[in-house]
C-alpha cells in the first residue's frame, strides 16, 4: 500500500488513513436542546404558579371572611327576656334571658265614708274574705252597715251591721234598685242612701237617717 506524501514528518495525517478527520475544535452538531427551555413550557409553568398562588389567596380570604361573619353574627345577637338563664349561640357568644312577670291588680273602690276603706269600716264591720269588696257603706247616728260582695261574683252579697248592742251578719240580701233588704227571720234591715230601716214582723222598729253613705257605681 502506497501512502501519499505529506509534510507530517512520516506520520499519517490526523485521523489516520481511511478514518474521518475529527472536526475542528468548536464545531460539530449542537447539543440536544432541553424540553424545559421551550417558551410554551415556561409559559405553562408560570401560569400554573399564578393559578396556585391565586387559589391560596382566595382560600385565605374566604376563611377570613367566614370568621368575620361568625364574629359579626355573634356580636349582633340580641337579648331576650324569659326565665333567668344563659343560652349558647354559634361562635361562642351567649345571650342571657330574663322573664318579667306583670301582676295585674284589680281596681279597688275608694269609699267616701269616713273611717272606711274598700272593705268596710276600719273598726268594723268589714267584709270577711280578703278579696270581698264592699258595694255599699253607710253610717247613721247609731249604726254602721256594710253590704259586701262575694269575691268577683256579681249579685252574691251579704249584709254586716254594727250598733251599740253588737254586730250582725245576714246572708243573701235582696238588691232592688239602690236598696238592699236583708232578712233575718222576722226582722228586716233595709239599707238605702237615705236611711237604715229596721222592721220586725212588718212593723218598723227604727228609722235611722244616713249621715254618710257610699255605693259602688
Amino acid at each position: 500500500m502506497t501512502y501519499p506524501p505529506d509534510n507530517s514528518g512520516g506520520y499519517p495525517p490526523a485521523g489516520g488513513y481511511g478514518y474521518p478527520t475529527p472536526p475542528p475544535q468548536g464545531y460539530g452538531p449542537p447539543p440536544p436542546r432541553s424540553p424545559w427551555s421551550s417558551p410554551l413550557v415556561i409559559a405553562a409553568i408560570v401560569l400554573g404558579v399564578v393559578v396556585v398562588l391565586g387559589a391560596g389567596v382566595g382560600a385565605y380570604l374566604l376563611l377570613r371572611g367566614s370568621d368575620g361573619s361568625d364574629e359579626a353574627a355573634a356580636s349582633s345577637s340580641t337579648t331576650t327576656t324569659t326565665a333567668p338563664g344563659v343560652t349558647q349561640v354559634p361562635g361562642g357568644a351567649s345571650t342571657s334571658t330574663t322573664t318579667t312577670t306583670t301582676t295585674l291588680t284589680q281596681a279597688r273602690p275608694s269609699p267616701t265614708v269616713s273611717g272606711a276603706d274598700w272593705q268596710g269600716f276600719l273598726s268594723g264591720p268589714r267584709c270577711n274574705a280578703a278579696d270581698d269588696p264592699a258595694v255599699a257603706i253607710g253610717r247613721t247616728a247609731r249604726s254602721r252597715v256594710v253590704i259586701c260582695q262575694v269575691g268577683d261574683q256579681t249579685g252574691r252579697y251579704y249584709y254586716k251591721g254594727a250598733a251599740d248592742a253588737g254586730e250582725i251578719e245576714v246572708g243573701f240580701p235582696q238588691h232592688v234598685g239602690n236598696t238592699f233588704i236583708a232578712r233575718n227571720g222576722s226582722v228586716t234591715y233595709t239599707v238605702s242612701p237615705s236611711a237604715l230601716v229596721i222592721a220586725d214582723g212588718g212593723v218598723t222598729q227604727s228609722t235611722e237617717p244616713m249621715l254618710e253613705y257610699w255605693a259602688a257605681s
